[in-house]
């Protein structure tokens, strides 16, 4: 490097250097660059019709494998018939794809003006000005005449409407906000706050001592790759009989399937998002009977998403993995989930991943029954108990044997079974993608088929604490058990009897991989007058000895 003083010929002082590129450290890691998101609401009819033109001559150039689509035997073990089905789901993503690069090269620039009063205050004068400036134009740009008038008038309405809501920001911001809560138009609601706080953290350049991209990657992938093949079990193979099973999937149901996806939704590894698909069906009936799914189908890409902002971002048990899959593999997902979850049902004391079910009516239920209790002058203990990583520690094996149990059709059993054995993760970091692993336990976060998968894995746990002969009676009815999702709390007005749904919960967890964190399972104590002064005995779970806490942070930061 050397500095430049023969040049210098103000304060400021520049300066050369020379970079050997053969000394440049090499670069590992399989960088992929990040695709551009389209974004569809900008695209008019014309648009859209060129689209739907380009995607039939594409479709239309797929030769159809009739032999493999045809097939109706169940138990094909045509090596053929899988590489024909899958080279025609792979020729479909990518004439989806490049029907859309038209619309991406035009449309990728473009970004949504999100500033408050833009449309009520603004736009208008913004067309007249435009109106003007050509008309102005095309007179050969006058510097005087009605013209010129008209384009400096047309100007001044603009720029005085522009300093408006830039002056009246926060009010139109508060208005614009109070509509979209007035309509329950939440989505929207919640998109502006998101726009308007900013919430998008940017990556820690280090994450437990590694830096650089790539190096970091790498380093998510070993996390993950020991988290989702922790649990040793042998591949799901069982005698699957088809013989009464419907196995047809019906067009309408793809249809149906497709408009039930949410749009703006970040894209898999084939950047196919689902308005691609919003004008497109497809026949999944070959997979369904042969029992395989495309490679490429398969491909999951995992994404660190931070737990807490205020916490430690650089280590790695402040983040949680987000997956995203293709969104064709969201289409099967959805047609799975309708014809299982007639099959696949939990207990009322369950209170996640249900429809019109929420964190406050589960601590309303709990808050009730310690009301109750004490108002009664009796004691109620409670045990928080938190499970490490439960939705990563999923045992697939056991999770396809509870299935069958439930009776779900056993072609779909054996589709998810090979869904599961096959399936290949890569973590994104910024725009470094790491290189792909296997997975052996766990439910993706993030997927269709996931909140009932999990709830069945948990449901003989609810079977079980129910089956106990202890806790809270309202009325009629034992409860000694509150959960969602992942977060379980047991409750009785006795000690011996909190110790028994302790040991439930030991045995299952040993029985189905579960571990707990004893660190973080509290125990809560709401005494009466009359127990201020008993001493209570030690409570355990899983073999660990468990504090007794004075305030408990349940669910969305509620303390109790």
């Amino acid at each position: 490097m050397t500095i430049r003083y023969e040049v210098t010929v103000s304060d400021h002082i520049p300066f050369g250097f020379t970079v050997n590129l053969e000394q440049m450290p090499a670069t590992t890691g399989n960088n992929i660059a990040t695709s551009v998101k389209l974004d569809w609401s900008a695209c008019s009819e014309d648009d859209f019709l060129a689209y739907h033109s380009n995607t039939d001559i594409h479709l239309n150039n797929i030769s159809l494998p009739k032999e493999a689509i045809l097939c109706k035997d169940v138990n094909c073990k045509k090596a053929l018939h899988k590489h024909l089905l899958c080279s025609m789901y792979d020729d479909i993503v990518t004439a989806l794809h490049e029907s859309g690069t038209l619309l991406d090269k035009q449309y990728k620039h473009k970004k949504p003006n999100i500033r408050p009063g833009w449309k009520e205050h603004v736009s208008m004068y913004h067309d007249e000005a435009r109106i003007a400036y050509k008309c102005w134009a095309m007179a050969g740009r006058p510097k005087q005449g009605p013209e010129f008038e008209q384009k400096k008038c047309a100007n001044a309405r603009y720029k005085y409407a522009v300093r408006f809501i830039t002056k009246n920001e926060q009010m139109l911001r508060a208005d614009s906000l109070a509509r979209k809560m007035l309509c329950n138009n939440m989505a929207d609601f919640w998109k502006e706050v998101k726009a308007l706080n900013n919430c998008k953290p940017s990556l820690p350049s280090t994450v437990e001592g590694v830096s650089g991209a790539d190096n970091i990657a790498a380093l998510w992938r070993q996390h993950y790759s020991a988290l989702f093949n922790c649990i040793k079990s042998d591949p799901y193979e069982d005698n699957f009989d088809m013989s009464n099973d419907t196995i047809s999937v019906r067009t309408h149901e793809v249809y149906e399937a497709i408009h039930r996806l949410s749009d703006d939704k970040s894209s898999g590894l084939d950047h196919i998002t689902a308005e691609h698909l919003k004008h497109v069906a497809l026949c999944f009936t070959g997979f369904m009977i042969h029992g395989i799914l495309p490679d490429s189908m398969l491909c999951i890409l995992l994404v660190p998403v931070m737990k807490d902002k205020a916490a430690k971002v650089s280590c790695l048990d402040n983040y949680r993995p987000i997956a995203l899959a293709s969104i064709l593999s969201k289409v099967l997902e959805r047609i799975l989930f309708d014809r299982v979850s007639v099959f696949i049902s939990s207990l009322d004391n369950q209170f996640g991943f249900k429809p019109k079910h929420g964190t406050d009516m589960c601590i309303y239920a709990l808050k009730e029954i310690v009301s109750l209790y004490r108002a009664k002058n009796s004691s109620v203990l409670m045990c928080f108990i938190d499970a490490s990583k439960p939705f990563d520690r999923v045992n697939h094996r056991k999770l396809f044997d509870k299935l069958k149990t439930r009776g779900v059709p056993q072609y779909i059993v054996r589709i998810l079974s090979y869904w599961y054995a096959h399936q290949n993760m890569q973590v994104k970091w910024g725009s470094s993608i790491s290189a792909p692993f296997g997975v052996s336990n766990g439910v993706r976060q993030g997927g269709i088929l996931f909140p009932i998968l999990f709830n069945l894995y948990v449901d003989d746990l609810s079977i079980q604490l129910r089956a106990c002969n202890t806790g809270c009676i309202l009325g009629k009815t034992l409860i000694n058990y509150l959960m969602y999702a992942d977060d379980l709390v047991v409750f009785s007005p006795s000690s011996a009897g909190l110790q028994d749904l302790l040991n439930v919960c030991t045995e299952y967890g040993v029985q189905y991989d579960i571990e707990y964190n004893a660190a973080k399972s509290a125990v809560l104590i709401c005494r009466t007058k009359q127990d201020k002064q008993l001493n209570f005995p030690l409570f355990k779970l899983a073999q660990k000895t468990l504090e007794v806490h004075k305030k408990v942070k349940y669910l969305p930061a509620r303390c109790l």
